[in-house]
């Protein structure tokens, strides 16, 4: 496997497994690292409210598991490939077309200041820097 791919990988898992235990951290309720749960919503879904804990761990469980594709966790057959690149292409949509408009997909209201400034310095961009890993690294 070519440098380039594997590292590519690497950063897909590392990125997606931490963004999966982060989000099982706040499903047990821990607001880390904010000092309470209504900064941590004001900052990662735009509103005074945390989703509850059954929605947040299915997003710990999706990034977990995409974590394990990301790596390579499913071989490199066709179907691993094509979930390795449609995976990718979310993530750089969600780079693309920004906080407010998964907010509005997932039926959330409007961003905050607060969340859209951090969306603009740092999720974009980290969701473009996943979504590239994960294209990279579904690469023949």
């Amino acid at each position: 496997m070519a440098r380039l791919k594997r590292f590519a990988r690497c950063i897909g898992w590392a990125g997606l497994t931490s963004a999966g235990v982060l989000h099982a951290v706040w499903a047990t309720g821990s607001s880390w690292p904010e000092r309470n749960r209504k900064r941590l919503a004001e900052a990662v879904v735009g509103s005074r409210t945390m989703p509850g804990a059954a929605p947040t761990a299915t997003v710990a469980a999706a990034a977990l598991l995409g974590g394990a594709v990301a790596a390579g966790g499913l071989g490199d057959g066709r179907a691993a490939v094509a979930l390795r690149r449609v995976m990718g292409a979310g993530l750089l949509a969600r780079a693309v077309l920004g906080g407010d408009t998964a907010l509005a997909a997932l039926r959330l209201p409007p961003a905050g200041e607060r969340f859209s400034r951090l969306d603009a310095t740092y999720y974009r961009p980290l969701f473009g820097l996943l979504g590239a890993a994960l294209l990279l690294g579904a690469r023949k």
